[in-house]
């Protein structure tokens, strides 16, 4: 299996995180970042990351336009992401260094290493990487590790909890105003019948917005929960409130 590795580095210690995915979808995307934060203990307030699809919608002189899932990161981590402009390789020229060094310095040395999960894989590289972060520079004194001993007093504070990737959807709200999200029912007001609506689901939220307006939550169901439906009593029309 081919893996493709993450790299994030830090302008001014170049302290590194990297770690291999499997695939450079979204959630593998969106999982290295909330994964580099959690290592780095702490969030730049800038971000300058690949112009990828994967994160960028369009990225020209007049408009940037992010995936909605990467700018909610961006908005749950309180950073501004400004992609590299295309073929600039310099806009990010402290990781396009790093990733040239880490290719001789980490890379080459388990190439000729076999791994039969991406677990101990990614377990043999964070061993690589602590060795590579702690050792001296060869032109100055102290090494990634202890110039980042600095650098962090700059970074802003992880959120109370790390941020969970959210597949959106879209909706019409049908006339029993449940919105059907993998064989579940979650309730959302009445008054919102035949409208359109933008639903957020996450591994344990159910979230239904309209207009840009959250008019319901619902905690998410698993597939082995015998309950169908879930229904707040203040989302029924009054009739069905009366029959009850």
């Amino acid at each position: 299996h081919k893996a493709y590795l993450f790299v994030a580095t830090l302008p001014w210690s170049g302290y590194t995180y990297i770690e291999a995915f499997l695939s450079m979808n979204e959630e593998a995307w969106i999982e290295a970042h909330v994964n580099a934060y959690r290592y780095f203990n702490g969030v730049t307030r800038k971000l300058i990351s690949d112009n990828l699809k994967t994160g960028v919608t369009k990225n020209t002189k007049d408009e940037l336009i992010l995936n909605k899932t990467y700018a909610e990161l961006a908005e749950h981590y309180g950073t501004a992401i400004i992609p590299a402009r295309v073929r600039k390789p310099k806009d990010k020229a402290a990781v396009e260094g790093t990733v040239g060094v880490i290719t001789h310095k980490i890379m080459a040395k388990l190439r000729d290493k076999q791994y039969f999960s991406l677990y101990e894989l990614n377990k043999d590289l964070h061993l690589q990487l602590k060795e590579f972060n702690d050792t001296p520079f060869q032109k100055k004194e102290g090494s990634r590790s202890s110039y980042f001993q600095n650098e962090q007093t700059y970074l802003l504070p992880l959120p109370k909890s790390p941020y969970e990737l959210a597949e959106w959807k879209v909706a019409t709200i049908p006339s029993n105003y449940h919105v059907f999200i993998d064989g579940k029912y979650y309730s959302c007001p009445y008054q919102y019948i035949g409208k359109k609506a933008d639903v957020r689901i996450t591994k344990n939220m159910i979230e239904i917005f309209c207009n840009g307006d959250r008019i319901s939550l619902h905690h998410r169901l698993s597939q082995e929960d015998k309950t169908r439906f879930i229904t707040m009593p203040e989302h029924r029309t009054h009739e069905h409130q009366e029959y009850l």
